[in-house]
């Protein structure tokens, strides 16, 4: 399956350091599935493609917890998630991409559907909610038109919230603050 078949694609972000955590979020286990895994399926009823966004070094351990996911490597040397998103776009430039981190395991089919609703309706070039004035990033669509206009622009971004700072963006209101807990610690 070619992810950029589609218009809109997951992307579960599993390619953080887990400094904090002190061991690889994405492959804690819950409820007997591992958090990447949960993440992925929480984009089932909205039938999109899923690719993991992973670390070079950890496509071994992803790859015999997810045998027929589609893992990609970070390949573009940022720190954060925006390693992940600029991977992924370099991959399929005219696709838009939900991202959702997998450390929000508490994110429920309530937010992120209001989030897919909100953009098959707009015509922003970004999708994001907002905590009062901060942007939560990480369960947020990025259209591939936008990205490449923003990604253009000289210097580069550093952080997913500078980019969304240079983007045209339609922002909807928490309803369920606890669906973007994130999990840094247990």
């Amino acid at each position: 399956m070619d992810p950029g078949a589609q218009s809109l694609i997951g992307v579960v972000l599993c390619g953080g350091e887990s400094r904090r955590m002190g061991r690889d979020k994405g492959l804690i286990r819950s409820e007997g599935l591992c958090w990447a895994v949960r993440m992925g399926r929480k984009l089932l009823p909205w039938g999109l493609p899923v690719v993991y966004s992973i670390r070079a070094e950890q496509e071994a351990s992803y790859s015999a917890v997810l045998p027929e996911a589609y893992l990609l490597a970070d390949r573009m040397g940022l720190g954060g998630p925006l390693n992940g998103l600029h991977s992924v776009h370099g991959s399929w430039p005219r696709a838009d991409l939900l991202l959702l981190g997998c450390d929000l395991q508490d994110m429920d089919e309530e937010t992120i559907g209001d989030l897919i609703a909100a953009y098959r309706a707009g015509s922003a070039e970004c999708y994001i909610y907002r905590d009062g004035t901060f942007a939560q990033p990480l369960c947020g669509i990025y259209t591939g038109k936008g990205l490449q206009r923003v990604l253009a622009q000289v210097p580069a971004e550093r952080s997913l919230q500078g980019l969304i700072r240079r983007m045209h963006e339609s922002s909807l209101q928490i309803k369920r603050a606890g669906a973007f807990a994130n999990y840094n610690s247990l």
